[in-house]
């Protein structure tokens, strides 16, 4: 993989905002991509992959955590890419 052609999202925690962090991810040459303040209402996972999900297994009663497991990795190998 070209560590140059890297798209981040990331939270805009401290962590990932401080300046030692932004002059790393500068030196790599990675694009940042513009995401908006934390928020429960605006994350992408919440929104895109989980409610999916939650459409897919709706429904459907698991024994044990192993079933569950099962059945999301089942579900993600039918998404299209």
């Amino acid at each position: 993989m070209d560590i140059g052609n890297v798209l981040l999202l990331h939270d805009n925690a401290r962590a990932h905002t401080s300046i030692r962090s932004r002059e790393t991810i500068a030196s790599f040459g990675w694009t940042i991509l513009p995401h908006p303040s934390y928020s429960p209402d605006l994350a992408f996972s919440d929104y895109h992959l989980f409610r999916s999900m939650i459409k897919g297994l709706r429904g459907k009663h698991y024994e044990n955590d192993e079933e569950v497991k099962k059945a999301v990795k089942t579900w993600l190998k039918e998404q299209p890419i």
